[in-house]
């Protein structure tokens, strides 16, 4: 259930409580940074970007290893992790803009960022009543099913290099089917649905009290931070499950 991944989330991030605050304070910085000059300064961005997926990926890679808090880092692993991990994301996020645009422009819709569309929920009900409900029921439908499966995969791509894969393995597409495959089609939708799960009610807390001041500040700095571990934690339980069903299968044969 997503109530006990976000359970075990919180007792990840705390284990550590030292080092869960500097990371806390990190988030609190980014969120600044983005919203004060992110829009001014791509470059900005970029940088948080980097760091972000950069500590994910170390993130994913303690708990296939069994890490049971947040990790440290060192400044070599951060880029050599958050430089891969941009271009794995910029590949998967491009195919699902470039789908997204293209029902966007099919069904005569804005295009639109799951995200924004959840904090945003009064301008996405408005949406609905400007147009076509059946238009805007396919629309919705066909955009969650590309930005479901884009990432569906793009996780398990990432996973890979967190596990000290090469660059290329993120991209090996009869390997990550082959993976799954091993994990379990169902398995690994449900695990994945609650991951999502989990994200999105982190969302919805965060754009309730995005209009709150500070406070709201300080509640979005918490539930990202949140929705960073629930994702790169989910995606290091199940590569190692994957890695444990692995290892049991080549004892069998031994």
């Amino acid at each position: 259930m997503p109530n006990a991944m976000l359970k075990g989330s919180v007792r990840y991030c705390t284990g550590n409580k030292l080092f869960c605050l500097y990371v806390l304070a990190q988030f609190f910085l980014f969120e600044c940074l983005l919203n004060e000059v992110g829009g001014l300064m791509k470059s900005t961005s970029l940088i948080v970007l980097l760091v972000v997926l950069g500590y994910g990926l170390k993130v994913t890679q303690d708990v296939i290893n069994g890490g049971t808090s947040l990790p440290k880092i060192k400044l070599n692993e951060l880029v050599n992790f958050g430089l891969k991990g941009i271009v794995v994301y910029t590949f998967y996020l491009t195919i699902q803009a470039s789908a997204l645009g293209l029902i966007s422009l099919l069904f005569h819709f804005p295009e639109f960022d799951l995200e924004e569309m959840i904090i945003n929920l009064h301008e996405t009900i408005a949406l609905f009543f400007e147009h076509d409900p059946v238009s805007f029921i396919l629309f919705i439908i066909l955009g969650l099913l590309i930005v479901y499966g884009t990432i569906f995969f793009m996780e398990i791509a990432l996973a890979i290099l967190a596990d000290g894969g090469k660059l290329k393995e993120a991209f090996d597409f009869p390997k990550i089917k082959d993976i799954i495959g091993v994990i379990g089609w169902k398995e690994y939708a449900a695990d994945y649905t609650k991951i999502v799960a989990a994200v999105v009610i982190l969302v919805l807390i965060n754009g309730y009290f995005a209009h709150y001041g500070i406070f709201g500040i300080i509640i979005g700095v918490i539930t990202d931070m949140l929705a960073f571990t629930v994702e790169y934690r989910g995606i290091g339980n199940i590569f190692r499950e994957y890695k444990h069903s692995v290892s049991k299968k080549e004892k069998e044969l031994e």
